[in-house]
Formats: C-alpha cells, structure tokens, sequence
C-alpha cells in the first residue's frame, strides 16, 4: 500500500501532507529508508494550464516557489523574468523591458490595463534587483504572483477561449461581438450623453501603424475634418488641442486662448501615460473631459467631424457643436 504521511518542512516550518511514491508494508516510518514522496497538501497554487510553455512556466513554478519557501525577493524577480519570457515568447527581443512590453500592446497581444499591470510587476521586479530602504514583504510577494498567473492565462489562455467561442459564434454573430470588443470610453461617453454619432471602422495592421493623415485617405475625407488631439503643458497644466490633421499647432496661439504666456507640447512618456490611463491605442479628446480643450475655430464650422475612437482602425464622426460640448472645449484659432 501507500502510506500517507505528516511532516514539517525544515526550510520554512510548512506543515505537508505526502503520499508515497512507492506501494511498501506497514512499519513504523522510523524504520524505514528515505522514500520519494509527492507532496498532496498545500497545493502548489492552481494547475497552469498546458497552453503555457515551458519557458514561461518554468519561471510561475519558480515564483510560486518563492513565495512558499520565504523568499519574497526571489519570487519577485522571477515575476520580472516571467514578463522577460513571455515578450520573448512573442518574438519581441534585443530590448529593454519597458519598451518589450510596450511592442506587445502595440501588436494587439496586451490591453492597456494589463500594461500596466505588467509595468508594476516590472517595477517591482527592479526594486527587488537592488538594496533598497525596506525589504519587500510576503504579501507584495504573493501579490505578484497572482497577478502574473492572472496575466499569463489572459495570454496564453483567454485570449484563445475568446477567439474560438467566436468561430463557434459563427460570421453573423462575430460581428457583433467585434462591435463590442470596439467599445472604448470615448463611445460609452457618446452613447451615455445620447449624441448622434457614426462609427468609420478602417482596415488596421499593428505592424504598421497608419498617421492621422493617411486615416483621412483611407476614409475619404478632407484633412481638415479629421482632428487630432495633441496635449501641451501650460507650466504645469495639461490642455488639449483639438485641430485638423494637418494642421501646426500654435503654441502661442494656444496660450492665448488661455490666458497664459507660453505652452509647450507634451512629451511622449506623458502621452502614453494619459492615454494608458483609459487603455486607449491613440488618444481621443472624447476621452479627456478632464483636461480644459481648445477647437481650431475653423473646425467649429464643419457639417461634421472625425475624433479617434481611442483605438486604431475606428473613427468617430460626429457634430462639432457636440464635440465642444462633451469636451467644453473653448474655440479659438491655434492652427498657423
């Protein structure tokens, strides 16, 4: 038979239910040889899912290993590796973690929720790299750990469930479901606020990200009613600018329109954050109702106009009064 066994890890005091790993008679364990055994209780968190590969998984089992064993360091940094593995995994190497993680939200792998999901867990992983004010606790430790066996099934697992429950959905279903998926906050803002709105949907590659400009083409519309929204930093104020795609920005021109010297346009880190803070692909001035917003007076004028929807390959076409209106955007001429 297998004998069941009580024991007591001498690592970390961990009390451990295990089974035999071979059938012998009943004697008094003392008066037998070391056995190997399989360790029934506690489990080592839930099974990973075969989808996972190896590269990816050996480096959960790791983690996970950390946390039990004590080390809440170890199990961090092996968090950190687990994003390395999976960046590699999709083929985005030779490039620091930031930027990695950054190339698989903009291939469509990650939503921007789980950017940053996956920037905290990198953050972390480097503070655990180096001598700090405080050591990291158990429960940051655990913390990382589920978040990244929740970022590793949404990967390797969900984003497959989803796609075949599609195909079971069949083409007349699918695109309704595409209507959903497309859901971003700048539509939830029209659509709560009643504004009559059209959706322009455009063929998108992640690979080669399309300007504003060539959006125009791709629709067939003028230029100068495809607006773009730029963000400029009055001192330490955001503001937006809403104007025509070809359009130059004014940076004066701007200040005026809001009582202020000088403005500046944002940097790259800020736009990325802002627009990372709404999951968004590009940002939409829909989206923004926060940040004051100034309209190119000329485009005040226009039947209608086309806003980023907040992701590649949809557009929104809308009244530009309606479009003053959400944003309580202020009109003034900052186009030269």
């Amino acid at each position: 038979m297998r004998p069941y066994w009580l024991a007591l890890c001498q690592s970390c005091g961990q009390a451990l239910l295990l089974e035999s790993a071979q059938e012998f008679d009943d004697r008094d364990p003392d008066d037998l040889p070391a056995r190997p055994a399989t360790v029934l209780w506690p489990q080592d968190g839930r099974p990973i899912a075969a989808e996972v590969p190896p590269v990816v998984r050996r480096e959960l089992t790791a983690a996970r290993a950390g946390v039990r064993s004590g080390s809440p360091a170890s199990a961090v940094l092996h968090v950190r590796r687990l994003l390395e593995a999976v960046c590699a995994d999709h083929g985005v190497t030779g490039r620091t973690l930031f930027h990695a993680l950054r190339e698989l939200r903009r291939g469509g792998l990650i939503e921007g929720w789980l950017l940053s999901w996956a920037e905290e867990l990198r953050e972390l992983g480097n503070e655990a790299a180096h001598l700090g004010p405080r050591p990291l606790g158990k429960s940051e430790a655990e913390d990382a750990v589920e978040l990244a066996e929740a970022f590793v099934d949404y990967v390797y697992v969900i984003s497959g469930k989803y796609h075949r429950f599609r195909v079971r959905r069949g083409p007349d279903k699918s695109s309704n479901i595409r209507n959903v998926v497309q859901e971003t906050p700048a539509i939830r803002i029209l659509r709560k606020s009643q504004v009559a709105f059209r959706v322009h949907p455009y063929p998108h590659d992640p690979a080669r990200t399309k300007s504003r400009a060539a959006v125009a083409d791709e629709l067939g519309i003028s230029p100068m009613r495809l607006l773009k929204a730029v963000i400029l930093y009055l001192g330490e104020h955001a503001v937006v600018a809403i104007a025509p795609v070809e359009g130059v920005i004014d940076e004066r021109a701007l200040a005026r329109a809001f009582g202020a010297t000088r403005a500046r346009v944002a940097g790259l880190a800020d736009v990325v954050r802002i627009g990372e803070t709404f999951a968004a692909d590009v940002v939409s001035p829909l989206a923004l109702p926060y940040l004051p917003s100034v309209l190119e007076e000329s485009s005040a004028a226009a039947s209608s106009v086309f806003v980023s929807s907040g992701r590649h390959g949809l557009e929104l076409e809308l009244d530009p009064a309606d479009l003053v209106r959400l944003t309580r955007a202020r009109t003034a001429p900052i186009v030269r």
